[in-house]
């Protein structure tokens, strides 16, 4: 006999638990099927892991130029198994004891995986249960390309636990997992080639990408565009990626390559043809604005639904999602006013629409520019590269912003608020910010 839940929510990331937490709160019964750490990517694989050695090697780089502010730091050298251990601390620090956390909220969790056996019945290991409403919220996966010894390369999993950092690391790709690695490890002194084929960080504005790159040649890493991977091949820690530009070959050789292909939904496994969930493109989930399936009983969250694939992201969803089941009415979810950064060096951040956005909704707008070079906090911490670039309807009101700087992932907060709030670029100017502190940045870019 199949046994009846009101909620079962397969995963237990960021995504999940927003939603598992939520509806419990409603009294309704919660099963949450997650066979790995509860926690999901972003705790374990992915944004803490990665943001402790982000900070380490901004640490390592500021005591390298020390004696630029008058501290002699004398030799420096790098402890890379306190790196390590530090990240793990950082890690479970945040996760505190998530077991614990859902027992406490009576949310009951199964730690194997799950599988639709029908429209209406989800196996979870041996037991087979009928919920009024079923959650996808299972993630995402590294997509691997299909060429010759891909094997042989890293997954961002493997880029967090390196046993020492190469000597020499390759990166096929340039999203956010390449940019943010490449800025990691040519602070730690690897020597960094980026194979890049299309553009670099297509998400964000091109002249903000255009600084970040040119501030991390300067930390050594390489960029070799239109460069397209054929083959993979020797042995680990001695690897040689053969690519081509053009009708030219080329080889490069490297300890470590790390592919950072993008990633996709994890849901191969879950049966959802048998469930009558139907895929579009690209193998994501057809869904309506509220993220329901094409089977009504069936709801997508985080990086399941093939969407952004980011922590804030998955955080509302869960909340919208949870709310249309509790309501027993879909909430459209909207996403619009949720900044994104990449941690590279410096830190790019955005909120809203770009020029070409606004122009493709047939919205009249101008952009108004403005740089920490003479702001009193970069001048004194000699961080004064950067841009920000706003981009505001003819009245003034922010439709969007664009930073590159120290901190842009912070600065980029107050550009959410007035994207949100339909504030105008003279409204956050009268807010005046603490001097000296990176935020006058935002005063001085006005209009």
């Amino acid at each position: 006999m199949a046994e009846h839940v009101d909620v079962l929510v397969i995963g237990a990331g960021t995504a999940g638990n927003a939603v598992s937490r939520a509806v419990a709160a409603e009294g309704l019964s919660v099963l949450v099927a997650e066979p790995g750490k509860v926690g999901g990517t972003c705790l374990w694989n992915g944004c803490m892991p990665k943001k402790a050695l982000f900070n380490s090697a901004q640490v390592y780089r500021n005591v390298l130029r020390a004696e630029q502010f008058g501290v002699l730091a004398g030799d420096v050298e790098l402890d890379w198994p306190s790196v390590l251990a530090w990240k793990w601390h950082a890690q479970e620090t945040y996760a505190g004891d998530q077991e614990g956390i859902m027992a406490a909220r009576g949310i009951r969790h199964i730690a194997e995986s799950a599988r639709f056996v029908s429209p209406t019945d989800v196996a979870v290991g041996q037991n087979v249960f009928t919920p009024g409403a079923v959650v996808v919220a299972t993630g995402s996966e590294a997509v691997l390309p299909p060429i010759p010894g891909v094997e042989l390369a890293d997954i961002s999993d493997d880029a967090l636990r390196y046993a020492e950092p190469p000597r020499s690391l390759v990166i096929i790709g340039a999203g956010y997992i390449a940019m943010e690695f490449a800025g990691i490890y040519a602070s730690f002194g690897t020597k960094v080639t980026v194979l890049v084929r299309d553009e670099i960080l297509a998400p964000f504005d091109r002249d903000t990408v255009a600084l970040a790159v040119a501030a991390l040649e300067q930390l050594g890493v390489m960029f070799v565009h239109n460069a397209s991977v054929s083959s993979i091949a020797g042995m680990k820690g001695d690897l040689t990626v053969s690519y081509q530009i053009g009708a030219e070959q080329r080889h490069l050789s490297a300890e470590h390559v790390l592919m950072a292909t993008g990633r996709r939904p994890a849901i191969a496994d879950l049966g959802l043809e048998v469930a009558g969930v139907e895929l579009g493109e690209h193998g994501r989930p057809v869904l309506d604005g509220a993220l329901r399936s094409t089977n009504p009983r069936v709801w997508f969250a985080g990086d399941a639904t093939g969407l952004m694939m980011l922590t804030p992201i998955a955080s509302v969803h869960g909340g919208a999602v949870a709310r249309s089941i509790i309501t027993g009415s879909p909430q459209t979810v909207d996403t619009s006013a949720i900044p994104t950064a990449c941690f590279t060096v410096p830190e790019l951040a955005q909120v809203g629409l770009s020029e070409a956005q606004a122009a493709e909704r047939g919205i009249a707008c101008r952009v108004v520019r403005g740089t920490p070079e003479y702001v009193g906090a970069a001048i004194i911490s000699d961080r004064r590269a950067g841009l920000v670039k706003v981009v505001l309807a003819e009245d003034g009101t922010v439709l969007g912003a664009h930073l590159v700087a120290h901190g842009a992932a912070d600065l980029i907060y107050t550009y959410a608020l007035a994207v949100r709030a339909g504030l105008t670029i003279e409204q956050i100017a009268a807010t005046r910010a603490i001097h000296p502190a990176f935020t006058e940045v935002i005063n001085w870019t006005t209009s």
